[in-house]
């Protein structure tokens, strides 16, 4: 049996999403740099006649030739241009319902999931309050007073989290989410940290005088926000140490997200260590008295100065 044009990439160590006959060149990730898209490939029109490469070890093309073109099917252009145009409309849909959201919630004031961290008010004047009912899985709806925080993709509020009382947290589905952020405090602060929580955020902020926090909301987000912001200086991503993930299954989210995003740009990782938690709001619970001083040299302590001059 003849190897498909798919088998044959995979088989060199490229993993596309999907595999497309458009006699486009597309970027995938490789099996070196599965976080990165170093692979690239096009497939003909009529799925006969293929090409690979992987740019961090080939020295040129692979190809691939199936007469029978058993496996690949042309693509219709006009069927992929439905899909674009679709999607695009959900997007701007997703969008439209998390600004109308944006616009009816209230005023910030304090919210119980901020209060059982033992966090304060500052850094807050960018959140908002929502009283309302929520799916959050399916067959499921949670009625509480909702913590609204605002996504930002290049200045622009495209997307919302809502987060419950007791740590519900859930998106609006249709709206972007990649590359979004929030930031606390001013452009030319001494020190940039990124973080991956709201929470992790505000506990940074509200511990280090001269820090700009750079909200990241996930961990897979991490790379994708320092791709568009871009930080410069001295900078440091404040991970959080998924340690109860490494001991169950055998790898840590939170740091290899951060180090992968950290290697990127050059800056450094400071995670916390010796608390049962995972995240630096957690670190101010559990250690108690001068925890925010000591949280402050930690991180301060793990910065690099980030020139800019990166991929």
């Amino acid at each position: 049996m003849s190897m498909s044009f798919e088998q044959a990439m995979r088989l060199a160590g490229l993993h596309p999403r999907d595999v497309v006959a458009d006699s486009k060149w597309r970027r995938c990730a490789t099996d070196d740099h599965p976080k990165k898209r170093n692979g690239a490939y096009r497939l003909d029109v009529d799925g006969r006649r293929g090409w690979w490469r992987n740019w961090a070890i080939d020295d040129g093309l692979n190809t691939w030739v199936d007469d029978k073109a058993s496996q690949a099917r042309p693509i219709d252009p006009a069927m992929l241009e439905r899909r674009r145009l679709k999607e695009r409309q959900d997007r701007l849909q997703g969008i439209g319902w998390a600004r109308k959201l944006w616009a009816e919630s209230a005023p910030y004031r304090p919210h119980r999931y901020l209060a059982d961290k033992g966090l304060s008010a500052q850094g807050c004047q960018m959140l908002r309050l929502w009283q309302g009912s929520v799916w959050v899985d399916e067959g499921n709806r949670v009625d509480d007073t909702w913590l609204i925080v605002p996504l930002y993709w290049r200045d622009k509020l495209v997307n919302v989290q809502r987060i419950s009382g007791t740590g519900i947290k859930r998106q609006m589905k249709q709206a972007p989410v990649r590359g979004c952020s929030l930031i606390l405090g001013q452009p030319r602060a001494a020190v940039t940290v990124i973080t991956e929580g709201l929470a992790t955020g505000l506990s940074v902020y509200q511990s280090m005088r001269h820090a700009r926090v750079i909200v990241a909301f996930f961990a897979d987000n991490l790379l994708p926000v320092v791709q568009l912001v871009k930080p410069t200086g001295s900078v440091v991503i404040a991970a959080d140490n998924d340690h109860a993930t490494l001991k169950k299954r055998g790898f840590n989210p939170g740091l290899e997200k951060a180090q992968n995003a950290a290697d990127l740009i050059g800056c450094g990782v400071a995670y916390p260590e010796g608390i049962e938690g995972t995240d630096w709001a957690d670190w101010l619970i559990q250690v108690g008295d001068n925890a925010a001083r000591q949280m402050e040299r930690l991180i301060l302590a793990k910065a690099k100065y980030v020139d800019g001059v990166w991929p």
